[in-house]
């Protein structure tokens, strides 16, 4: 009744109920009739007359039609329906309108879809088909996007805000967003300029084949998506079969899921994800999930080529092709990126610019980094504890989480004690709950509610000693009790003096530190249980104590690490670390005006002293030669945020740039906002390190 209706009115007219029919509401029975309505419309002399007088490569009505009402099948679960529709939009014969009884062969096919679930609106014929890609091995650069996955997010986090409604056509359930940074040949200026490192990122890479026309006017773009708990995007295949799309997780991976061609893969942040768009894909995320973002980045087929176009006269983004030029195309994509990288040397310095170290540097900094994470009597923690211990700095917090609660779990009735107060690279939410250890702590008990193999851990074994706990309203205010590393082992060691009185046997802490703080934590415990600095109830006798260091990675993987979550200034990374190692010789001998704060053997093994003075000449090197730079960022606290605050790549939202501190994040907005610049105040003093 539908096929004879339509048959009977104009082909205007027909051309609007099928644009009705593919809007429809997303419910089972409309599907069943945009259907039907779609596939009406492809059998029409008027639309039919396409497959002859349009290119392959350009989009044809009927090409279209039944694409839209095999989606539409799937979308009602009608497997088998979408299945019978494929079968006769493949008997249409190529270059004519005729249709044939059977399935036509691949070459004798006007639609050559190999199957129902590979039915884009334009094929392109000769290229490898398959539902996942590799993506390090076809685009290397998708490596460098996974290590930067932190700043990106940061970025995306911003840019937000602008998201719109995606594809309402698509999805049946909940909200899902978009937002393009490229399209069309063209990058969006404004969200560069709320995201300028991913796009500064992905300029060298996009287009992938600028010689080469586009077949689709979406064949390359880049898109920010965005989902919450309960979205769910129906099954659709892509424009065209020449596309792969790179899927980058930033956010909320954890219960989203998304299927291609009947297989279902979970997301997860930092790792991208290659399919081919061609292919029948869908979305769905848990209700009770976060919410999501990523980045999609849409690029070329690898073996997309000029052979690939065969005879073609033209396509669908580019029109005519005789007019088309490689060598032309290339010129015009050069003097683009020579514009871009002018306007970038004439109108921004980078703040955070310092030398890059060499390949030599980075090994004696292995050496220096290797030296200063080793733990420290690491074995007592397989036995009872009587407490675990987290003096908590500014630094990898969700590793030390992640160690605390391993540790508690083994040791179910030894007391949690944080530790920990503000600095200039402590996040908002240390700012606001007025230390490092109260907001080690929300995490912390959110975690802890999570039950395990021996269940959930109790969440009143936990104390956190901060600002708060300060003795005097002027300690308070000015968070002067706690902060560094000396002040948060007295902070322990007093409340252990009123909680865990000396016994017979000696009483067993496991202190969990981070990276290349473990050895200065170690030294600075020992050395007040041996009586230097502040006296104590408790001594070496009465205390044995293990610092364990909270990342298990090996040491060139660590090192590693630590060079991503530095990549805005390595150098710092380098410098603070050499320091570190300057510090324990003055902190162990009392020169450069520092207090003897423990004895020379919590620094150097015995058999060890001339290895370690040997590395102590190494890092006085590498501080002299970087100190140049980190003394320019070091001169205001903003600025010192912005280049050497680490960004945690297994958990980015952990450090993003909205958890700057008020001051510090307050500048970075005006800096990629200037037109709400504000008057800058002077940077307040900072109070010296102490170990």
């Amino acid at each position: 009744a539908i096929r004879r209706f339509l048959h009977d009115v104009n082909f205007g007219v027909a051309s609007t109920y099928a644009s009705w029919a593919a809007d429809l509401p997303n419910v089972a029975k409309n599907y069943a009739v945009a259907a039907a309505v779609l596939e009406s419309v492809a059998l029409l002399p008027d639309c039919l007359i396409e497959l002859k007088i349009r290119d392959e490569l350009q989009t044809r009505c009927p090409q279209k039609m039944y694409k839209i009402a095999i989606q539409k099948l799937f979308s009602m679960g009608d497997t088998a329906g979408a299945d019978d529709t494929w079968k006769r939009a493949r008997s249409l014969f190529r270059g004519s309108t005729r249709a044939f009884p059977e399935v036509l062969p691949e070459d004798e096919a006007a639609i050559p879809w190999p199957s129902a679930v590979e039915t884009p609106t334009v094929w392109v014929r000769g290229l490898t088909r398959q539902p996942f890609w590799d993506c390090h091995k076809a685009w290397p650069f998708v490596r460098h996007l996974e290590a930067q996955f932190g700043r990106i997010l940061s970025e995306a986090v911003l840019a937000a805000p602008k998201l719109q409604k995606a594809y309402p056509y698509l999805f049946a359930a909940g909200s899902w967003q978009n937002l393009f940074l490229y399209r069309g040949h063209t990058w969006n200026a404004e969200i560069c300029a709320v995201m300028p490192h991913t796009c500064e990122l992905l300029l060298p890479e996009i287009p992938t084949k600028p010689g080469l026309p586009y077949v689709m006017p979406n064949n390359e773009e880049i898109v920010l998506f965005r989902s919450v708990g309960g979205a769910y995007v129906g099954p659709h295949t892509g424009a065209v079969n020449n596309q792969i799309n790179i899927h980058l997780t930033l956010k909320g991976g954890t219960g989203v899921y998304l299927e291609v061609a009947g297989e279902k893969v979970e997301l997860q942040a930092g790792k991208a994800v290659c399919f081919q768009d061609s292919y029948l894909h869908s979305l769905e995320h848990d209700d009770e999930s976060q919410e999501r973002l990523s980045l999609v980045v849409r690029v070329l087929h690898p073996q997309y080529e000029m052979q690939s176009l065969n005879d073609t006269r033209a396509t669908e983004a580019e029109g005519a092709l005789h007019h088309w030029s490689e060598s032309t195309a290339l010129r015009k994509e050069l003097s683009r990126l020579r514009e871009h990288y002018r306007k970038m040397h004439d109108h921004s310095e980078d703040p955070c610019r310092a030398p890059k170290p060499s390949e030599s540097e980075v090994k004696k900094v292995q050496e220096m980094f290797s030296f200063l994470s080793k733990p420290w009597n690491s074995g007592i923690e397989t036995e009872s504890l009587d407490a675990i211990v987290v003096l908590s700095n500014w630094y990898d917090r969700i590793s030390k989480i992640r160690k605390v609660l391993d540790l508690a779990a083994k040791h179910r009735n030894a007391p949690i004690i944080l530790v920990g107060g503000r600095g200039r690279l402590s996040s908002i939410q240390a700012a606001e709950l007025n230390g490092e250890a109260h907001a080690t702590l929300a995490q912390l008990l959110v975690l802890m509610e999570i039950p395990g193999e021996l269940g959930s851990i109790i969440t009143n074994r936990v104390v956190a000693i901060s600002c708060n706990e300060c003795p005097t309203e002027e300690l308070r205010m000015k968070c002067g009790c706690v902060g560094n590393t000396g002040f948060n082992t007295d902070r322990f060691l007093d409340w252990a003096a009123k909680h865990l009185p000396p016994l017979v046997r000696p009483r067993r802490i496991a202190v969990v530190e981070e990276s290349y703080l473990v050895r200065r934590v170690a030294a600075t415990v020992l050395g007040r249980l041996q009586g230097f600095g502040r006296q104590t109830v408790h001594n070496h006798t009465t205390m044995e104590i293990s610092v364990v260091n909270a990342r298990e990675s090996e040491d060139s993987k660590a090192l590693h690490e630590m060079m991503e979550v530095h990549e805005a200034m390595p150098s710092a990374m380098i410098h603070l670390m050499a320091d570190e190692v300057v510090r324990l010789e003055n902190y162990s001998t009392g020169d450069g005006g520092s207090p003897q704060l423990f004895p020379k053997e919590f620094v150097a093994e015995a058999n060890k002293t001339d290895d370690f003075y040997r590395l102590l000449s190494v890092a006085k090197d590498l501080s002299a030669q970087y100190a140049q730079p980190m003394e320019r960022v070091a001169a205001d606290r903003r600025m010192f945020w912005r280049c050497v605050a680490p960004r945690d790549l297994q958990n980015p939202a952990a450090w993003t740039v909205p958890e700057a501190p008020g001051e510090a994040f307050s500048y970075w907005q005006r800096s990629v906002q200037p037109e709400r610049r504000e008057p800058r105040s002077e940077p307040e003093p900072e109070q010296p390190e102490q170990p």
